[in-house]
């Protein structure tokens, strides 16, 4: 089976949800024998045109073949299956003027010409079709994500006992207002990650008393996740796809308001605070285990084999 990965997501962003996704699948794709794999890397073998993001790739691909780009991209070629992967619907929701026009350009495009649409969570699934409801929901298959190995409990690493915030700041939706609120009325220190590798990350999830995780919108949350398999507690919103991802394993909060979702997350790190965690973090492991890259990539692996086997490739 040919596979066109279309790598454009690396020359997006040097961090990301998007970019771990993507560098997982990628992973276990090149060491899959049933695949013929080409990768469109333009951080490497290929020289980027200008705007090459929004642009058709200049490839002409052996067919009949699937081609799944990192980013909104296709490959309008016959014999060619486009697939396409929706991480969330934050610029519908959270982004205005010419970016977000440019952007809703690009995903629709996307959306139309390909054969298989991949969300990461049942959420964005239903925010997908209620923003395009000429969407056949029959082309769109949730696959969520996984969690890495690097993130594991460390025994010999000391607790801190400080609150984590894992995100963009100066993102709204992100609401590190919220987490600021909560670290003032505890008393507790706040840090917050940005650029660092997966085991400094690991090593601030082991030393934490507790992921704070305010945000109103996610299309699925890996930190979350990464958080639960380091054995560190997660106190999140219960939003968006925050409910699916943590189940009855976490710590959430109701209220939206900030002042009434911050001082629901007080009285959780005074819970943490008080007792034994050992329940939660039971928990929270028991939790992250239904999640893996591997199974990312089966579920993946059939959207493509569900194409060559409805559609002739």
């Amino acid at each position: 089976m040919n596979v066109i990965a279309d790598n454009i997501i690396f020359s997006l962003q040097r961090y990301g949800g998007i970019s771990v996704v993507w560098n997982e699948l990628l992973q276990r794709a090149r060491a899959d024998q049933d695949l013929v794999l080409t990768e469109l890397d333009y951080r490497t073998n290929r020289k980027p045109r200008f705007m090459e993001r929004y642009r058709i790739p200049d490839f002409n691909a052996p067919t009949p073949a699937i081609f799944h780009s990192s980013y909104f991209r296709i490959l309008p070629q016959p014999g060619v299956a486009n697939v396409t992967t929706v991480h969330d619907l934050t610029y519908h929701y959270y982004r205005r003027g010419l970016a977000k026009t440019v952007h809703l350009w690009e995903e629709e495009r996307a959306l139309r010409y390909s054969e298989a649409v991949i969300c990461i969570s049942e959420n964005t699934r239903r925010d997908l079709l209620k923003c395009y409801p000429w969407l056949d929901s029959n082309r769109v298959t949730v696959v969520y994500n996984g969690v890495g190995e690097t993130f594991r409990p460390l025994p010999e690493v000391q607790k801190k006992g400080y609150l984590l915030f894992i995100g963009n700041s100066t993102v709204p939706y992100k609401r590190f207002d919220v987490a600021q609120e909560v670290a003032r009325l505890t008393g507790l220190e706040l840090v917050t990650a940005a650029n660092v590798s997966l085991e400094q990350l690991n090593t601030l999830y082991n030393e934490a008393l507790c992921l704070l995780y305010p945000s109103d919108y996610e299309g699925f949350g890996l930190p979350i996740l990464e958080a639960q398999k380091a054995g560190c507690p997660v106190i999140a919103q219960r939003h968006s796809s925050i409910p699916e991802v943590l189940g009855d394993s976490g710590l959430m909060v109701a209220h939206d308001m900030p002042q009434r979702m911050a001082q629901e997350m007080v009285d959780l790190v005074r819970q943490l605070l008080s007792g034994p965690t050992q329940d939660i973090n039971t928990a929270g492991l028991a939790n992250a285990r239904r999640f893996s890259w591997d199974k990312t990539y089966e579920q993946t692996k059939q959207v493509y084999e569900n194409i060559y086997h409805n559609h002739h490739l």
